[in-house]
């Protein structure tokens, strides 16, 4: 099975005209059906370099959303628009209300714009992802991801009447199944490359995992977290690196620096076949 990715939001573009913003958008396409996987921080954005990229939103019936922050749910209302009867596959979660909390600095929202109410008022419906599940004969949502919580960040969630530190309960993967084997597409990876790799080598029955695609949340990791990364990649047979969004800069030339040809860093326009 060939399964092409497209990237359509990231925080850097790789074609002239190609816009870019703090963000993810990847469509997942086979010779049959075509699902998206996060929408970007904004409806301009994801509608323009869909139509630069000749991708028809038009055609998708999934749109699949990692986990609740503005900028990987922000043209979630435009693609209701365009795409009758979108099913939203996502952790109920992921509608909850969440800021920012950063030292020295106010509150910032971060939330998904649409409420549920809104998006099934455009037509969408949602899909409650609580557990594994098996959408095509080729993709895979991880549900939630399981492990320890090392590092909150600085990221708050609303649950009930109070705010806690978010453990990211919502945030959910892809496992795509290609000719390269399995391929994890990851949104942030909040919760960690080890919990990640863990629940993805369990769902693949222990097969290799073949390639890694998304945002690897690096960004403000030091050599010290950066070698253990490393090392802990290199125990599950150093799959193909396709960093982008969250993973940063430094960490993608760390990465480039131990693995070399195995990482490919990619940006909007970027297209990858597996």
């Amino acid at each position: 099975m060939t399964v092409e990715l497209v990237i359509l939001v990231d925080n850097d573009s790789s074609i002239d005209n190609v816009r870019s913003e703090h963000g993810l958008s990847i469509l997942m396409a086979s010779q049959d059906k075509q699902v998206l996987f996060d929408t970007g921080a904004s409806e301009q954005t994801l509608l323009h370099n869909a139509a630069l990229l000749s991708a028809e939103l038009d055609n998708i019936d999934d749109v699949i959303i990692s986990h609740g922050h503005l900028n990987h749910t922000g043209g979630l209302a435009a693609l209701a628009s365009k795409c009758p009867q979108l099913q939203i596959h996502a952790h109920p979660g992921t509608f909850n209300r969440r800021w920012a909390d950063h030292p020295g600095k106010p509150l910032k929202e971060i939330s998904c714009p649409h409420t549920l109410g809104q998006l099934h008022e455009a037509g969408a419906f949602f899909q409650p992802v609580n557990a594994p599940e098996m959408m095509t004969d080729w993709l895979v949502l991880s549900g939630p991801i399981g492990g320890p919580m090392v590092n909150h960040e600085g990221f708050v969630v609303r649950k009930g009447d109070q705010m806690v530190l978010d453990a990211f309960e919502d945030e959910i993967f892809c496992l795509v199944r290609g000719d390269l084997g399995w391929v994890v597409i990851s949104g942030c990876c909040h919760r960690g490359v080890r919990n990640m790799l863990r629940a993805a080598k369990f769902l693949a029955h222990d097969e290799p995992i073949a390639a890694i695609v998304g945002g690897l949340h690096l960004g403000n990791a030091d050599a010290s977290q950066l070698q253990d990364v490393c090392e802990l990649l290199e125990s599950y047979g150093s799959p193909i690196l396709y960093p982008c969004h969250c993973t940063g800069k430094d960490a993608v030339q760390f990465l480039q620096a131990r693995f070399g040809e195995k990482v490919h860093p990619v940006a909007a326009g970027s297209r990858i076949t597996i």
